[in-house]
């Protein structure tokens, strides 16, 4: 009996032991699981376009490369509104243009924003100046000095009979449109041209544009920086051809669309670019302490191709500079 008795005391003594110390350890799990839970994964608001995923992929891409795993070590939120990216309450929104860039600031001035590409960054409020931008924001500006007298002569050289140059401008905000056309009227003197302006805010006025391009009976085309046409690329592609209108682009794509020739940066890298500069920020970085870049690299992209169905022959001046001839 006495042997029973002291073998349950002594069951008990180690149930009481082991509860003792399992009370005493949960303040510690406790603790734990909260301070797990205080590690926050940082969250980027993501304005891109759904047509373009090439493009999503290479910002992916590069934020992998630079330590960063969407899903993993940071959140990555794809929107196509401001509002949108705006609501998931990110750590800093990266705006793929200008008109979601200014989107973004209409819906919340305090958000820090990276710019993949911006028309004038300082015209536009985001920068004080290129090297220093102050407040939060940074990004590339894809307007250097001179870029559309560029494309200009560009076009000259392919069509040297063109007289009448209609200038379709959908660049929004600040600056960018009067940079481009001071630029394009400068050198039009030199090279013995006349320009028009025909300005589209959104892609139902582009269609305007283009009909009164036509009617003003245009016999070149040069299309100004702008996210509005980019969107348009095919419709305005086609218009030239159809109206047989020799014409250089903003962008590769319009080529690969069957425009006839760009001059551009490279917009994959520069979406590459745009993730460098946010892991910049994730590291702790601020914004405008970024310098704001311009494109490494201008591409001149001639499609053969679309030349031949409006007529023209190229010279060898100009496949002599082209980085890329899209048969």
């Amino acid at each position: 009996m006495d042997n029973e008795f002291t073998g349950r005391m002594n069951t008990r003594r180690t149930f009481m032991c082991q509860l003792a110390v399992t009370a005493g350890s949960l303040p510690m799990l406790t603790a734990g699981a909260e301070s797990a839970a205080a590690v926050r994964v940082p969250r980027i608001g993501f304005l891109v376009s759904s047509t373009l995923p090439v493009l999503t992929n290479a910002f992916i891409e590069e934020l992998r490369a630079q330590g960063y795993t969407d899903g993993e070590n940071i959140i990555v939120e794809r929107t196509e509104t401001a509002k949108g990216a705006v609501a998931t309450r990110p750590d800093f929104i990266v705006a793929g243009s200008l008109p979601w860039a200014l989107s973004v600031r209409a819906e919340d001035p305090n958000m820090p924003m990276v710019i993949a590409t911006c028309p004038g960054m300082i015209s536009n409020g985001f920068a004080h100046t290129l090297e220093h931008p102050g407040g939060i924001y940074t990004g590339l500006d894809e307007l250097p000095p001179g870029v559309t007298a560029r494309r200009l002569t560009l076009l000259k050289l392919a069509a040297p009979t063109v007289k009448r140059i209609a200038l379709l401008s959908t660049t929004p905000g600040v600056g960018g449109h009067e940079t481009q056309l001071a630029d394009a009227e400068q050198a039009a003197q030199s090279l013995g041209l006349s320009v028009q302006p025909y300005r589209a805010t959104n892609a139902d006025e582009v269609d305007v544009a283009l009909e009164a391009i036509d009617r003003d009976r245009m016999d070149g085309l040069l299309n100004f920086q702008g996210a509005v046409s980019l969107f348009r690329r095919q419709v305005i592609a086609d218009f030239a051809a159809a109206h047989r209108l020799p014409a250089i682009y903003q962008a590769t794509l319009f080529a690969e669309a069957g425009g006839l020739m760009t001059w551009a940066p490279d917009l994959v890298e520069q979406y590459r670019e745009a993730a460098r500069l946010a892991a910049k920020l994730l590291r702790g970085a601020k914004p405008g302490e970024i310098p704001v870049k311009y494109p490494s690299k201008y591409f001149l992209t001639v499609n053969a191709g679309a030349a031949r169905k409006i007529g023209l022959t190229l010279p060898p001046a100009l496949l002599e500079q082209a980085d890329r001839v899209i048969e």
